[in-house]
């Protein structure tokens, strides 16, 4: 039975179609700051474009201000699932009534993680990436307009815009909702708030 599983995930969007969802740049994207802008002013927006609408992945959008950076991050655990056991008695007349043969303790599957693809969509950003070593300066890739990036799970990662100009990432990430874990520094703490500098 487990080997049909992937079969039947494959299968199921034949049978039983999903309709499509569209979500609108105007309920993602903040409105234009006026000229000035009123304090306190926001460096780092983060937005949710496309959430829980699929399993398999999502996106969100991410604007860094003008001389701003995010927070350190990496895309930890995207979550557990519990599996089903069947017993080689199968019977699929008295297994809903009879469930002695499962386990009494919940079992977790190993924990999946968050690849994630960064779309370069507006303005020329940095994508830094952990340092080598201890003392290194953390590693650098310019990111401009219709560039891609690649961030594998646990990667720390940061957004960085030295330009006079907002910066404009698209995130698309596997599994349902997206991840972000904020640390306090490179190699640091998982941090109560993101820090924005």
């Amino acid at each position: 039975m487990a080997s049909l599983m992937p079969l039947i995930q494959d299968l199921l969007p034949m049978i039983l179609p999903s309709s499509i969802s569209v979500t609108k740049a105007c309920d993602i994207l903040p409105p234009p700051t006026p000229t000035p802008p009123s304090p306190p002013r926001i460096k780092v927006i983060s937005r949710d474009a496309v959430v829980n609408k699929t399993d398999k992945m999502c996106a969100s959008v991410l604007i860094v201000k003008p001389h701003s950076s995010s927070s350190v991050r990496h895309h930890g655990e995207q979550g557990t699932c519990q599996p089903i056991f069947l017993p080689s008695s199968y019977n699929s007349s008295i297994w809903y009534k009879d469930q002695s043969h499962l386990p009494t303790q919940k079992t977790k599957y190993p924990p999946s993680f968050q690849d994630a693809i960064i779309y370069a969509a507006a303005g020329t950003g940095v994508l830094l990436s952990s340092p080598k070593d201890e003392g290194d300066e953390p590693e650098r890739f310019p990111l401009g307009q219709g560039d891609f990036a690649v961030v594998p799970s646990w990667t720390e990662h940061q957004a960085l815009n030295e330009s006079e100009v907002d910066v404009l990432w698209v995130i698309i990430r596997s599994g349902s909702s997206p991840v972000e874990v904020n640390l306090t520094d490179w190699g640091g703490a998982e941090a109560k708030e993101p820090l924005r500098r």
